[in-house]
């Protein structure tokens, strides 16, 4: 938090809520005595959400970096000035990666994860994690997924409920989530 310029008091406060956290568990309707939690904060906690985007903002900060000096590269949309290149893509605790297909960049992005999970104590849960490969050979994408210890994804799929890797952008596949969207905004 220092580093992202949060004031000296500020990161006294979050240190005390995290090192002074204790709890009690309801057994048989009787209150067991109080005992510290090994790290953390309590379940529920509303500040959760605010420290847990301070942290992933520091993965973003990261992957930008390991980009920025060449470990991986995602790829650009667009021309000339109006050329964006995008690496990953987050939302919450959802990340998409993008690399080329070479092992060594994929080796590259799980040390940038490593040297997360080192930094932060978070650890990626590489069982929920899946390698998607686009005009790749399927023996290829299979050394690579255990490579990184991950399981190999097919196309199409859906990210965040959206789909992703259609052969056809079609106003049928959209429609579902048109109407979910309007009858949400509806009520």
């Amino acid at each position: 938090m220092k580093d992202m310029g949060f004031g000296e008091r500020w990161i006294r406060w979050i240190s005390k809520c995290i090192t002074s956290a204790s709890i009690s568990v309801l057994v048989n309707g009787s209150l067991t005595p109080c005992f510290d939690l090994a790290r953390g904060l309590r379940q529920g906690c509303s500040l959760s959400p605010l420290l847990f985007n301070i942290v992933v903002e520091a993965l973003h900060l990261m992957i930008e970096k390991a980009c920025e000096v060449g470990l991986f590269c995602g790829f650009s949309v667009g021309k000339g000035v109006d050329k964006v290149a995008i690496s990953h893509l987050q939302f919450a605790d959802d990340l998409l990666m993008f690399c080329s297909a070479a092992t060594g960049e994929i080796r590259n992005v799980k040390r940038v994860f490593r040297l997360f999970e080192i930094a932060s104590g978070l650890k990626l849960n590489l069982n929920k994690c899946s390698l998607f490969g686009i005009n790749i050979d399927v023996d290829s994408l299979k050394c690579w997924a255990s490579v990184v210890g991950c399981s190999v994804g097919t196309l199409p799929s859906e990210y965040l409920g959206l789909p992703l890797g259609p052969k056809r952008n079609s106003a049928a596949l959209w429609e579902p989530i048109v109407r979910k969207m309007h009858d949400a905004l509806a009520s």
